[in-house]
């Protein structure tokens, strides 16, 4: 039997990492979830590679719907946007604090460093993002969960991420109707 459908925001900030948000994007659409790419403000968002993406709405837009999941994806100066915009900030503090799941990849993790947010928590993010991870316990594996903190290494983790973010949502067996389509290697 069918559930409510799930519903993930994803932000989008200047110079974000296109890898990962687009299969991020695209992996739990095809898993049937609603997927909501917001920019931090109204309009394109040009990612770390000069990839242009038209988000579906504005951060302003979507701050007071509920979500099941929201996802940062990375990119040094996407998460660098990302940490000092206060909306996130406090968008992250809630959910945190109310045990709501948090997915964050490649440099990303770092925001939640940021936040006072990491404390204790498994964590992985990029090498190069390493020294911004201070209290949460840094884990060298390409997806780590801890409780609702779902956190990832990089561009070239973002399949194996999206389909932890599918599994967290949906369960086993849709990650396994996904990968049907996709052929990852699980």
């Amino acid at each position: 039997m069918e559930t409510t459908k799930k519903r993930v925001l994803l932000l989008l900030a200047q110079g974000f990492e296109e890898l990962e948000a687009v299969t991020v994007i695209d992996i739990l659409r095809r898993a049937g979830v609603e997927v909501v790419a917001a920019g931090l403000e109204p309009g394109p968002v040009t990612s770390a590679r000069g990839v242009v993406l038209v988000p579906d709405a504005a951060l302003d837009e979507v701050l007071d719907r509920d979500f099941d999941l929201v996802v940062l994806p990375g990119g040094l100066e996407g998460t660098d946007r990302l940490a000092a915009d206060p909306r996130v900030a406090e968008l992250l503090r809630r959910r945190i604090h109310e045990n709501r799941p948090v997915g964050a990849i490649c440099a990303a993790p770092t925001v939640l460093e940021r936040h006072g947010l990491a404390g204790g928590r498994r964590l992985t993010c990029h090498p190069v993002s390493r020294s911004g991870i201070r209290t949460g316990r840094l884990v060298d594996e390409r997806v780590v969960q801890d409780g609702t903190v779902i956190t990832s290494q990089g561009p070239g983790t973002a399949m194996e991420f999206a389909m932890k973010l599918v599994e967290y949502l949906c369960g086993r067996e849709k990650v396994e109707e996904v990968n049907r389509g996709v052929l990852a290697r699980l």
